[in-house]
């Protein structure tokens, strides 16, 4: 089945269009928060961000294991005809981007890892929050969005977090719904991401971003990355949290900007 995608040309002539760039969300994200990225960094490449099944406007399926998304990553590559794409994954994205890599080094120019690293992944107190305010929601109540953002205030103390629900949130003709599937991503968040084990080395250029307030990728981490990834260097943008690119985003776009412009 076909990944929902938002696509956005390259600016520049033709003769001058570099790799495209695909760019994964994390979990319960969606495309759509990627927008103002990608028109930053379309200046010389196509930019193609995937909803990942389960998630935004891409078909609903129970079976969502990592290999799953990883072969949906091949198929978003394939019928976009993609030549070489750098891949840019954001925590979950990040794990599909290391696998993929990892699994197919030839289909892929470049590697961005943003806040995740190979190790396995315990729950977050993020997560948990999410996963727990989106069970208890009472959405076939809420009439108005101004009433969902007032119980989402009364209920969830920090922004991010509110702004992440909302972002879940459909409006119909007459009521709200979710644009998440929750079954498989509350069975998959049940267990511990597990770590990514494998003999596999990706020796292309790779460059990994982690937020400094962050323990997403601890020093600790970077013997197995290095392992894995030779060719790789590890940026911390102080002040981040494990969402970099929202805490951080004039930061984080000139890190990106740097790495993927500097051939």
């Amino acid at each position: 089945m076909k990944l929902y995608s938002r696509i956005y040309e390259a600016k520049c002539k033709p003769e001058e269009i570099k790799e495209d760039i695909i760019i994964l969300h994390g979990l319960f994200g969606i495309s759509d928060n990627w927008v103002g990225f990608a028109r930053q960094f379309s200046k010389y490449h196509r930019i193609i961000i995937p909803d990942l099944r389960n998630h935004g406007q891409s078909f609903h399926n129970d079976s969502f294991e990592l290999d799953d998304l990883v072969a949906d990553l091949l198929n978003v590559i394939n019928e976009n005809n993609s030549k070489s794409p750098i891949l840019l994954g954001h925590s979950l994205g990040g794990r599909i981007a290391m696998r993929f890599a990892l699994l197919y080094p030839k289909l892929i120019s470049r590697l961005i890892v943003v806040d995740i690293s190979l190790r396995s992944v315990r729950k977050k107190p993020e997560h948990i929050a999410i996963i727990n305010i989106m069970k208890s929601f009472p959405i076939d109540e809420m009439k108005s969005l101004e009433q969902i953002k007032d119980y989402l205030f009364n209920n969830i103390k920090h922004e991010k977090l509110r702004r992440i629900v909302l972002k879940n949130i459909l409006k119909t003709s007459d009521s709200f719904q979710w644009k998440v599937y929750f079954k498989p991503l509350i069975k998959l968040f049940d267990k511990e991401s597990e770590a990514i084990a494998t003999d596999q080395v990706f020796e292309k250029e790779t460059l990994f971003i982690r937020g400094g307030n962050s323990n997403y990728i601890l020093d600790s981490d970077i013997a197995m990355i290095k392992e894995h990834f030779p060719n790789s260097e590890i940026k911390t943008i102080e002040g981040a949290s494990h969402w970099v690119q929202a805490d951080k985003p004039l930061e984080f776009i000139k890190t990106v900007i740097s790495f993927i412009d500097k051939k």
